[in-house]
């Protein structure tokens, strides 16, 4: 059998980068017949064509070790089973997205259907406990490890909500992640966040997709930031929702053989600007070179990782599945992927300024931001960035690059005389770093703003207790 075919027979083609999956090696104990099993199938389908001494007299373990390559790995069913979860976002727990804020972790966001939400947990709700643990002073890391557990467990979680410390009993059962969260920035201009190239991703981008064209879509952000990546066929269904026809990526194998991955499909007639990180990755910079090269979309962000390797899930004989590198990618104009990512049209830090300005690459103009209680949103759109905004004696300080970003200002800093300068073409302020309207604060400049107010008066705030808004345009 051919080994593609053989290989869709099996389980997938793969082009993923497991953020969140500690690999504990499974293979210690593996049989005789399924180190020789490995062995043999490293020798015929591996990227870099490893010999037969690289490998013999090697435990499973040592051979995938001396391949050099982070990608390929072996599982046990144990190991497939949480892999294969991570790749399709399910998890059990209670169903929460968690922020933190000053030392204090809130609920961020409740999961639809999830057993937070079931009974009653809601958005700004801070962690106080969960079985009589304290919280406090620990990170979002330690408390998601608390409240995950076998499905069916009892947690009892309390929450502080409006200065009243209230508990609830929740039953942990397996959650999925939304893969797909939309919202419109604005009149026309809607937004699609895809968190993972999942089995059925593809058809809930469409789904979505045709939900903000039905309430008038005429540009859209596609957020990438933190997509580690998924399957091949999810990235080429969702290409096809924006490309007539052409090619997803250059697939070459160990032989150079140069095997195009085609696209089919319908063009938009409306722009896209895609948001991309340091942990866009792998089947996330598929798609998004192939929307740049065939100039659909524009790139917004930081360089993208750099995974331009495709492996594939091989259903062992002797039992477990090992993940191996079987071709490197190129995008439709030839370009490197792999250690090198892409370089966004517009390079750009933090989460919100990402936003704004992808936000206004669309045609977007009026700006709103609300911050308080461990959240941020820009337009109504969650932006995971702690402390870009916080009140410190009761004043209000904005940092400074999310300030720039929000008056439409460049922002420069002028070594010799510590002076920053903003300029958004319609004013140009000069600000000392000792500055009383400036305060460092976790080791960046803030502003005050009152005094960003006075500099750029098409700015207007609000405060009321834990809250900030702002907007302009």
């Amino acid at each position: 059998m051919n080994f593609f075919k053989k290989i869709k027979a099996s389980i997938g083609i793969l082009l993923t980068f497991a953020l969140f999956f500690v690999y504990v090696p499974a293979a210690l104990g593996a049989s005789a017949v399924q180190t020789e099993e490995v062995r043999e199938l490293l020798e015929q389908y591996h990227l870099s064509k490893p010999a037969d001494n690289d490998l013999v007299d090697k435990d499973v373990e040592e051979m995938v070790n001396a391949l050099h390559d982070p990608y390929t790995k072996y599982f046990n069913e144990d190991e497939w089973e949480s892999f294969n979860s991570d790749l399709e976002q399910t998890f059990v727990g209670i169903g929460i997205v968690m922020a933190e804020d000053k030392g204090i972790v809130y609920v961020d966001d409740v999961i639809p259907g999830s057993p937070a939400a079931s009974v009653g947990i809601l958005p700004g709700d801070a962690l106080v406990s969960a079985d009589g643990k304290s919280f406090k002073g620990k990170s979002t890391a330690e408390i998601q490890s608390e409240l995950r557990g076998a499905e069916g467990t009892v947690v009892a979680l309390s929450v502080s909500r409006n200065g009243q410390t209230l508990k609830f009993k929740i039953t942990r059962k397996s959650v999925h992640l939304p893969i797909v969260t939309t919202g419109m920035l604005d009149k026309g201009i809607g937004y699609l966040a895809l968190s993972g190239f999942t089995s059925d991703s593809g058809k809930e981008v469409k789904r979505q997709l045709a939900n903000l064209e039905k309430n008038g879509l005429t540009s859209l952000v596609l957020d990438l930031r933190n997509n580690g990546g998924g399957y091949v066929n999810a990235a080429q269904e969702i290409a096809g929702l924006f490309i007539e026809k052409g090619i997803l990526a250059h697939m070459r194998d160990r032989d150079g053989v140069d095997q195009p991955l085609e696209i089919t499909g319908s063009a938009k007639p409306y722009p896209v600007v895609i948001l991309v990180n340091g942990n866009t990755a792998s089947a996330s910079e598929l798609l998004s070179g192939a929307l740049r090269d065939y100039g659909v979309a524009k790139l917004v962000g930081t360089k993208t990782y750099g995974k331009g390797v495709v492996q594939s899930l091989i259903q062992m004989k002797s039992g477990g599945v090992l993940k191996i590198t079987i071709q490197e990618y190129y995008t439709p104009l030839g370009k490197k992927v792999d250690k090198v990512g892409l370089t966004p049209d517009l390079v750009l830090n933090g989460y919100a300024q990402q936003l704004i300005e992808a936000y206004r690459q669309a045609g977007g103009r009026k700006v709103s931001i609300t911050s308080g209680k461990g959240g941020l949103t820009v337009n109504g759109i969650r932006s995971a960035q702690p402390g870009a905004i916080r009140k410190e004696n009761n004043v209000w300080y904005v940092n400074l690059k999310l300030a720039a970003t929000l008056v439409g200002a460049q922002l420069t800093y002028d070594a010799k005389s510590h002076t920053y300068k903003l300029d958004n073409g319609n004013r140009k302020v000069s600000i000392k770093t000792n500055d009383a309207q400036l305060r460092i604060l976790d080791g960046q400049s803030n502003v005050d703003v009152k005094w960003l107010k006075k500099w750029f008066p098409d700015l207007t705030y609000s405060a009321s207790g834990d809250t900030l808004k702002l907007s302009i345009g």
